[in-house]
C-alpha cells in the first residue's frame, strides 16, 4: 500500500512543477472546448474558465489564520513551535452583481508556490462575500486535500458544493502542503517530517502523519464550536454543526475516514481515492461513508488490490445501506482535483484517466453532494440506491 501512497505523492510534486508554457501562436484547448488558453501572440490575457458551480447559491471565499496554543507543531523546521493553520472558506453567499471573482491563488501565494503557471484561472467565487441569509444555519464540512496539495486545488468541487448550501472549512496542512503563506507574509514550505515519502518504515510514518492531520481536523471542529457561539464571530449561530461532515482527497480522504472513527462530530465521512492509514483499520467505521475510488479496472498492483481489500474491512461494521464503496470507470488519481481540467494533457498517462476532465469531475460532484445531502440534510438521493442510467460510469462495489 506505501508503495501505491508513494507513486501517487510523487505525481503531486512533479504537477505541482509543471508551468503551462504556450509558444506563441498556438492556441491550446484545455478541455471539452469550455476551458481556453488564448494566444500569446496577441494582447489578451490567457484565461482558463473552472466549470461553474450548479446550486442556486453564489459563492463566497475567504481565508482565516488559526493556531492551536494547545498543541506543539511535530512537523515543524524548528523545534517549540505551535501548529498554525490557512483554513479556506467556501460558502453560500449573498449576490454582488459585479463583483469579481476571487483570484485561483492570491499573488501572495502565486508567487511563493511551485504551483505558479502563466495562465489566469477564473473560479466563480467572490472573496469574503457576505454569508447568505437564505438560511439561519447551514451544514457544515471540512476538508483535507492530497498531500503536498492545498484546497485551492479541489475549486471546482468545493465551489459547487457551497452553492448547494455547505459551508466548507478546507485546511491547509503546514508542512505537508507543497507551500502554505500565512497573512503576515511568511511562507512554510514542506518538511520531511511533514511527508512519510523518504521514512524507513513509509507505513508507520503515515500512521505518525495521518494522526497530525487528524488532530488538525479535530482542532478545526473545536474552532467551529467557539466562533458559532461568539456573538461578533461572522458564523456566530450560522454552522449547523450537529450536521457536520468530513472528507478530503488520497492522504486528506484517509484522514477523513480516521477522523469519523475518532470523534462523533463527525455525522458522515468520504474518502476520495486515499490509500488507507491509522487505528481506523483495526477498528473500522460504525457511521455512514462513501469510499470513491478512480478505475477498479486499471487496479493491477498487490498495494492497488490490498487497499481494496482494506476499504472492504473498514466499511464492514457501517450498516449496510449507509456504506458505499464506488469506482469510476476510465479515472485516475488526479481526476478528483482541479488537475482533471487544468492539467487536460495528461489524460490516459496514468495520471488522469482517459474520461473527459469535466465529466468525471460532475459525476465526483454529483456523488459527494448525493451522499452528503442524504446524512446531513435529511434528503435521500437516487444516486445512492444504486447504478444510474445519467452515470452509467460509476460502479457500486459490494463491502
Amino acid at each position: 500500500m506505501m508503495v501505491f501512497l508513494t507513486s501517487l505523492h510523487a505525481w503531486w510534486k512533479r504537477l505541482a512543477r509543471i508551468r503551462l508554457i504556450l509558444i506563441p501562436g498556438v492556441v491550446l484547448v484545455a478541455a471539452s472546448g469550455f476551458v481556453f488558453l488564448a494566444s500569446r501572440s496577441g494582447q489578451s490575457e490567457q484565461t482558463l474558465v473552472l466549470p461553474a458551480p450548479t446550486g442556486p447559491y453564489a459563492v463566497g471565499r475567504m481565508e482565516e489564520d488559526w493556531t492551536d496554543q494547545s498543541r506543539i507543531d511535530p512537523l515543524a523546521s524548528q523545534a517549540g513551535m505551535k501548529r498554525e493553520l490557512v483554513i479556506w472558506v467556501w460558502y453560500p453567499s449573498e449576490r454582488a452583481p459585479g463583483a469579481e471573482a476571487a483570484p485561483y491563488l492570491p499573488a501572495q501565494w502565486a508567487q511563493a508556490s511551485t504551483q505558479q503557471s502563466s495562465a489566469t484561472i477564473e473560479t466563480h467565487s467572490v472573496e469574503n462575500a457576505p454569508l447568505s441569509t437564505a438560511l439561519a444555519r447551514y451544514p457544515v464540512l471540512i476538508f483535507e486535500p492530497g498531500l503536498g496539495n492545498m484546497p485551492t486545488q479541489y475549486t471546482t468541487l468545493l465551489e459547487d458544493l457551497a452553492s448547494h448550501g455547505f459551508i466548507i472549512f478546507a485546511i491547509t496542512p503546514t508542512y505537508s502542503a507543497d507551500v502554505v503563506v500565512f497573512p503576515d507574509g511568511r511562507v512554510a514550505d514542506a518538511t520531511s517530517a511533514g511527508s512519510p515519502d523518504n521514512a524507513p518504515n513509509p507505513q508507520a510514518a503515515g500512521n505518525r502523519l495521518v494522526t497530525v492531520w487528524a488532530q488538525d481536523v479535530i482542532f478545526v471542529m473545536n474552532q467551529l464550536d467557539r466562533l458559532n457561539a461568539t456573538r461578533d464571530s461572522m458564523w456566530s449561530q450560522h454552522l449547523d454543526l450537529a450536521h457536520l461532515g468530513v472528507f478530503g482527497h488520497s492522504f486528506g480522504g484517509a484522514t477523513a475516514t480516521q477522523v469519523c472513527q475518532m470523534d462523533a462530530r463527525c455525522k458522515a465521512g468520504i474518502d476520495l481515492d486515499g490509500a488507507l492509514f491509522g487505528d481506523v483499520m483495526q477498528t473500522g467505521l460504525s457511521k455512514p461513508f462513501m469510499v470513491i475510488q478512480s478505475d477498479r479496472d486499471t487496479c493491477s498492483t498487490s498495494s492497488c488490490r490490498s487497499f481494496q481489500s482494506e476499504v472492504q474491512a473498514i466499511l464492514r461494521p457501517v450498516p449496510g445501506d449507509e456504506r458505499y464503496h464506488l469506482s469510476i470507470k476510465n479515472t485516475a488519481h488526479l481526476n478528483f482535483s482541479d488537475y482533471a481540467v487544468t492539467l487536460s494533457s495528461a489524460r490516459g498517462t496514468g495520471e488522469l484517466g482517459s474520461i473527459d476532465g469535466v465529466r468525471g469531475l460532475q459525476i465526483t460532484r454529483a456523488y459527494v453532494r448525493a451522499f452528503f445531502d442524504t446524512y446531513l440534510n435529511g434528503i435521500p438521493s437516487p444516486l445512492l440506491q444504486g447504478p444510474s442510467s445519467a452515470y452509467p460510469e460509476v460502479q457500486f462495489l459490494t463491502p
